[in-house]
């Protein structure tokens, strides 16, 4: 596991302009995915960077898949993906309770499986929405994401680490937000 950890940490990082077709392309995977692993499946959201109109992103669509608490992914799950060209990377470290894959091909995602309704759940999306709705606050994010992709170009784990404070800050606007409008 040490080993892919390692490899998805030294990967490229290039941030692109917001592409449109984003969001066809999570509506294709997610059926995809809902179809290999439906036992498990209650929803599927997009989330990140690429689910946020017009936010530069790295070219990697983020797929948030909500199961039932408790529920892990098997080994026949991890086949199931296996075959749509998903690689399994095992469960995050920092964010445990969130089981990681990828599929690096032409268009490229991320799957992220977590409980629904859970904190990684509605952490997630209440970061997406919120970036949705401040406009001003996305052209913000873009512009640091852009610094640390310069910064750390062959480092993800860098890259998020550059980022963080500004999106530990943006969570804590969010929940604000969410508190006084009730979202």
């Amino acid at each position: 596991m040490s080993e892919k950890r390692n490899k998805v940490e030294e990967t490229e990082v290039r941030v692109v302009p917001y592409e449109s077709n984003w969001s066809v392309l999570f509506a294709e995977e997610a059926q995809d995915i809902k179809d290999a692993i439906s036992d498990i499946v209650i929803s599927i959201e997009h989330f990140g960077s690429t689910s946020v109109q017009g936010l530069d992103a790295k070219p990697i669509v983020d797929i948030l898949v909500g199961t039932q608490p408790g529920i892990l992914p098997t080994v026949a799950h991890i086949e199931a993906l296996a075959k749509l060209n998903y690689e399994f990377l095992g469960e995050d470290g920092r964010r445990p309770g969130r089981y990681f894959f990828r599929k690096r091909e032409l268009n490229q995602f991320n799957i992220s499986i977590v409980p629904f309704d859970g904190d990684l759940w509605r952490d997630n999306l209440l970061f997406r929405d919120y970036l949705r709705t401040h406009p001003d606050e996305a052209k913000r994010y873009a512009g640091i994401k852009k610094e640390a992709a310069q910064t750390a170009s062959n480092s993800l784990l860098e890259y998020q680490n550059l980022k963080r404070s500004f999106v530990d800050m943006i969570k804590e606007r969010a929940r604000a937000w969410q508190n006084n409008t009730g979202q």
